[in-house]
């Protein structure tokens, strides 16, 4: 239709105010008349259930009414009370039925799609609903009714009767259940289960609000709050595109929110991050990506964003590094939270988070050792950190994850100083933080900026040095094996004799040749390449293999350790570096290097691995059972429980000699046998 012949009328001015977002509640009486109001009606009391969204009201009756019925009102109010004599408190205290509860129930309409106006001086103030409830009156009193004509029944007679000749009660057996370990399957079906939601329901609180009429001036105070203030002005609803703000103003009545599978956490859904503000949409996609540099964050955002709002909002929740911005750490672990790992409070996981980040802004690369040995935080706190804003990196550490913004250092050379300066007064303060000595810290920026000047060139010069370098894995923890610096010797070919698993070391019937997923290889007894003699590459693999399955395991025998390596080959693409020849003593160097040593026991009739110490508060007990284990295969939990307390001088946990003899053995028939041995007897 031309405008012409539909002109606009009248054009008015819409706010949008949050004031009562979170606690405006729209009231319906569905079984009461629209002209029946209870505006006059006395209210007793009101209370509100807030995550339930749940209201309800007390509210006086008119016992003088000529529609009131008394003798009805005073036999309900005897059958709920009982004779006066009772000692439990009244329900109606004067004696007849003098109050009604109104219960609300949640309304099958989606809030979102509603809001109060409030039109004032040619101005529209609309303020989004936080709850749609209906009230309507409730009959628990009647519940009271039930429960004591039941006390009656049992107490076998009426109520006031002496209870003076009630036979004593006879003992009844009792049945003890202890809970079973629960699976997480188990654990989702319980959190869904009717039951399970309905006594989280029952266990929120009951909060006593204050009611006032609709004439009290407290009143009128609250429906000034629906008119919205200078804060309101500046929302992000009204920054979006109109095809966008005509969706949330008439969003798809057919699909409810709640009913939608729930997303991933780590699942951002861009179309609720248009409805938020600036501040929050940056919040949320810094949380997100922990790194992310500024030109992707305003590919994100929606189109039209000032990039000098962005930015302003942007160094609130980060701070740059190397041209990047990386989430700030309190944001990332509010002071409420802790360690999923163990269990640290935020606190600790802030200062050697920050610790990390500062040495970025140093250097491309770093390594686990040293922020280990400065942070003192456990090994999976680390790796979460690092793997937050870094990966790995071959041969030097563990690497920026993203590379040098020099475009948005060049066009914003004033925050880039700013966060400069920012970072030096903070360096300090992590310093002091962690307790970092002068020595130490003069050693730390040494090194810092030693890595700094080395930065670029660093991968070249290590490549041309390789040949004169060596350096062993012996000693070390495997667990900074991926991220210290190897040097090994380059090989320009390598000259590996063939070598085959036969059926008598524990696989039977199979030729590794033929399998047709994997590379190929062949085990002898017999090999010529030594740990330190082989490619980077294939120690690197080789190292790592070993490590996951003896630390998993803690105890291997050959066979065992030969058919793992099998089975992982068959799971390896054609052309892996692990199908390019190992033998027994190439992984026999290789669980030596981990960490393993070789059991050389009376009994075995192969060679036996064990992990004898972990790290962890129990590698003594594992020494006394490793020590224990070369001389019998057989182990009695006693026994062994005697024997650490007179190694130590004091008595072990049943815990703790339960954990460790599960680590090594096996139960069986009362004893616990090393977990590679055959003979049971």
């Amino acid at each position: 239709m031309d405008d012409k012949e539909d002109p606009v009328e009248h054009e008015i001015d819409v706010f949008l105010s949050r004031s009562l977002a979170e606690n405006l509640y729209l009231l319906q009486y569905p079984v009461r008349p629209s002209h029946m109001t209870y505006d006059s009606v006395e209210h007793l009391s009101t209370r509100v259930k807030p995550n339930q969204k749940k209201v309800e009201l007390e509210l006086a009756l008119n016992t003088n009414s000529p529609h009131y019925a008394k003798s009805k009102g005073e036999q309900i109010a005897l059958n709920v009370d009982g004779h006066k004599e009772s000692a439990e408190p009244s329900y109606y205290a004067s004696s007849v039925m003098d109050k009604q509860v109104l219960t609300s129930v949640p309304s099958s309409a989606n809030t979102e799609r509603y809001a109060v106006g409030y039109l004032k001086d040619g101005e529209l103030h609309l303020s989004p609903l936080h709850a749609l409830v209906q009230l309507r009156p409730s009959f628990g009193y009647l519940d009271r009714v039930d429960d004591r004509q039941k006390v009656v029944q049992q107490g076998g007679g009426e109520e006031g009767e002496s209870s003076q000749d009630e036979v004593e009660e006879e003992a009844k057996p009792v049945t003890i259940k202890f809970a079973r370990p629960e699976s997480a399957e188990a654990k989702a079906r319980r959190l869904a289960s009717f039951e399970y939601l309905n006594k989280k329901r029952e266990e929120e609180r009951w909060v006593n609000v204050d009611y006032y009429g609709i004439y009290d001036d407290r009143s009128d105070m609250e429906r000034e709050l629906l008119i919205a203030g200078k804060g309101d002005q500046s929302s992000a609803e009204f920054n979006i595109t109109p095809k966008d703000y005509l969706q949330m103003l008439m969003p798809l009545s057919s699909e409810d929110k709640q009913e939608k599978p729930a997303m991933p956490n780590n699942v951002l859904s861009l179309s609720q991050l248009k409805t938020m503000p600036l501040g929050d949409q940056v919040k949320a996609l810094l949380v997100n990506a922990k790194v992310i540099q500024f030109h992707q964050l305003i590919n994100l955002l929606p189109k039209g964003t000032d990039p000098q709002a962005t930015l302003r909002s942007l160094q609130h929740v980060a701070v740059m590094v190397q041209g990047c911005w990386v989430v700030k750490s309190d944001v990332l672990y509010p002071k409420e939270v802790c360690s999923p790992h163990s269990g640290i409070s935020a606190e600790y996981l802030c200062r050697g988070r920050d610790y990390v980040i500062w040495r970025f802004t140093q250097s491309r690369f770093v390594t686990r050792k040293e922020v280990a040995t400065v942070t003192k935080l456990p090994s999976e706190d680390i790796l979460d950190i690092l793997k937050q804003m870094s990966h790995i990196r071959v041969h030097q550490g563990w690497e920026f994850g993203l590379e040098y913004d020099y475009d948005f250092t060049n066009r914003y050379p004033e925050i880039t100083q700013r966060q400069k300066m920012l970072w030096e007064a903070k360096q300090q303060a992590i310093f002091k933080q962690l307790n970092i000595s002068r020595e130490q810290e003069k050693k730390i920026r040494d090194q810092a900026a030693l890595e700094a000047a080395e930065d670029k060139p660093r991968r070249r010069r290590r490549s041309s040095s390789r040949s004169s370098r060596k350096r062993t894995l012996s000693g070390r923890s495997i667990s900074d094996h991926s991220d210290v610096e190897i040097e090994l010797p380059k090989q320009e070919s390598l000259d590996v004799e063939p070598i085959f698993i036969d059926g008598d070391n524990g696989i039977e019937n199979m030729e590794v040749n033929h399998i047709s997923n994997g590379p190929t290889m062949e085990l002898s007894a017999e090999g010529m390449s030594t740990l330190n003699s082989v490619s980077y590459e294939l120690r690197a693999e080789l190292l790592k293999f070993v490590q996951e399955k003896l630390y998993s395991r803690f105890v291997l025998s050959i066979s065992e350790l030969k058919r793992l390596f099998t089975v992982k080959l068959s799971t390896c693409p054609p052309g892996h570096i692990l199908g390019s020849g190992v033998s027994e003593k190439l992984l026999e160097e290789a669980v030596i290097a981990v960490g393993g040593i070789v059991l050389n026991a009376q009994w075995q009739t192969e060679h036996v691995y064990v992990l004898s110490k972990t790290g962890g508060d129990l590698d003594t007990i594992r020494g006394i059972l490793v020590d224990f284990l070369k001389s019998s295969h057989k182990v009695n939990k006693k026994s062994f429980a005697k024997l650490v307390e007179s190694s130590l001088g004091t008595s072990p946990s049943d815990n703790d000699v339960k954990i460790v003899l599960r680590d090594y053995c096996v139960p069986k028939f009362g004893s616990w046998y090393i977990k590679c041995c055959s003979d049971w007897s």
